[in-house]
């Protein structure tokens, strides 16, 4: 079921080769669908008592290197692996006029989403690597050949250095690794008890700080996300950066817990410099995608701020601290995956309508795009954390259980969400309220189309936010 899930936008890519260009967003789109439809069956059906992973196929692929075709389902990769197959086809939906060599951009498209869900799914080191390093590929040419302006160029190649660079360590790290331990099992390797030399932690963790990313490693961040076009940017701040996150609670945490104690102050106090900056860096914007970039580095660095959570020792407490950080991150992963991926969208189309993505360039568009406005509110009000979205709950349970073992580093890190507030305020300011700019006064409304992408993406917000039972249920049983 996973490989099949996998596979299908491969199978929707060769198709896309041997059908005429002008199939070729149908047959991406009837591939994600596909994957989107799997990928809830698999939920609808995931048994909610049961600890460990389900779903699991492990076929022998190199048995004289422990090297094992193994994928499977628990709670710490089905609620991000929803958010990648339900972006997918939204993607596509929002790529549907693009017309910039589409047998190209479509087959791309495609392969960057199995190798999204193959890394969300993977365990076992040697194919989870592979599937790592294939969604660079697609990204790197979906940026330099279809973004916008001159930087593209410059923002595609230190995309890839610094990637690549992450990925190096990062295989060096398990092949060290795999000398001492003999697999590359993400699942065995969590039940020895490694100890291994700090080099070979750092290793693996510098991969994972790149692709998150956390300061100072982020610089490759904004230009990428700016560059990009704006359904692969959907896909780069939805999906991609939830990809160093999820490394951190398959890879880190249980393999690593001795190291990652040792070491869990220092995690969180760059969490929180990424935190801060990011949010100093977003006062700072006026161009709305490098805002919404830095915007994004600040939401996602949370999510390390609970990781390191998990590393410091909880006992005597009243809370299950661990229990309340590891699903405040999982939720986080897929709150702030929808509310990013529909603002990058939003401010897409403003870009489309009228050649610009200036904060202050625009003014009372609430007046004129109604629809529209409305949208971006309720969005950017996630990201802020009301209370009945997704937002708020993810952030609580995280503060929750960072509070509970470092109250500290907490309380610095909510004087981030006052900044967030104030970038977020200050945008929807400038561009919906006051007098009405004269020459955007045509300007249309959220069409059919367009509301239909968007409309998931809503449902969902206020589902997580005003019941997140149900998306919490599935990690509620991890140890």
């Amino acid at each position: 079921m996973i490989t099949a899930l996998t596979l299908a936008p491969v199978v929707a890519a060769l198709l896309i080769l041997a059908l005429p260009e002008r199939r070729a967003r149908s047959v991406a789109l009837a591939g994600a669908l596909v994957s989107l439809a799997l990928a809830v069956w698999m939920l609808v059906q995931f048994d909610i008592t049961v600890a460990g992973l389900q779903f699991s196929e492990k076929v022998a692929w190199i048995p004289a290197l422990s090297v094992h075709y193994f994928v499977g389902l628990d709670g710490t990769n089905a609620l991000v692996l929803l958010l990648s197959a339900l972006l997918a086809p939204l993607v596509v939906l929002a790529s549907w006029q693009h017309t910039d060599r589409p047998r190209t951009y479509f087959i791309l498209l495609c392969l960057l989403f199995t190798g999204l869900f193959g890394t969300f799914t993977a365990l076992n080191f040697f194919h989870w690597f592979l599937y790592w390093e294939l969604v660079l590929v697609p990204s790197f040419f979906l940026i330099k050949l279809f973004g916008k302006g001159e930087e593209r160029h410059s923002a595609a190649l230190n995309f890839v250095l610094f990637t690549v660079l992450g990925s190096v360590a990062m295989l060096l790290g398990f092949l060290f690794l795999y000398e001492q331990t003999d697999t590359f099992d993400f699942i065995q390797l969590d039940k020895k008890d490694v100890s291994v030399s700090p080099l070979i932690f750092f290793a693996i963790l510098a991969g994972l700080w790149v692709k998150v990313p956390l300061a100072p490693l982020h610089i490759w961040q904004a230009p990428a996300y700016a560059a990009a076009p704006t359904p692969v940017a959907m896909l780069l701040t939805g999906v991609m950066s939830k990809m160093g996150v999820y490394g951190f609670l398959r890879i880190i945490v249980p393999i690593f817990p001795e190291q990652l104690k040792q070491h869990a102050d220092t995690l969180m106090a760059f969490a929180l410099v990424t935190i801060l900056w990011g949010a100093f860096l977003a006062l700072r914007q006026t161009d709305l995608k490098r805002l919404l970039t830095f915007s994004s580095l600040n939401h996602v660095a949370y999510c390390v701020l609970g990781v390191g959570a998990l590393g410091i020792a909880a006992n005597g407490l009243k809370v299950d601290a661990h229990a309340l950080a590891t699903q405040g991150v999982i939720l986080q992963m897929f709150a702030h995956g929808l509310a990013a991926a529909g603002l990058f969208y939003l401010v897409g189309l403003l870009e489309e309508r009228t050649g610009l993505r200036g904060r202050n360039e625009f003014g009372g568009l609430s007046a004129v795009t109604p629809r529209f406005a409305a949208v971006f509110f309720i969005l950017t009000f996630c990201s802020l954390g009301l209370p009945f979205m997704a937002g708020f709950a993810a952030e609580f349970l995280i503060f929750s259980g960072t509070f509970a073992v470092a109250p500290g580093v907490t309380v610095a890190a909510t004087l981030a969400l006052l900044a967030t507030a104030v970038f977020l305020l200050t945008m929807l300011q400038r561009v919906f309220t006051g007098p009405v700019n004269e020459q955007y006064k045509s300007m249309p409304d959220l069409t059919r189309n367009e509301i239909l992408i968007l409309t998931p993406i809503i449902i969902l917000v206020f589902w997580a936010g005003i019941y997140p039972k149900t998306w919490l249920m599935f990690s509620q049983l991890i140890p």
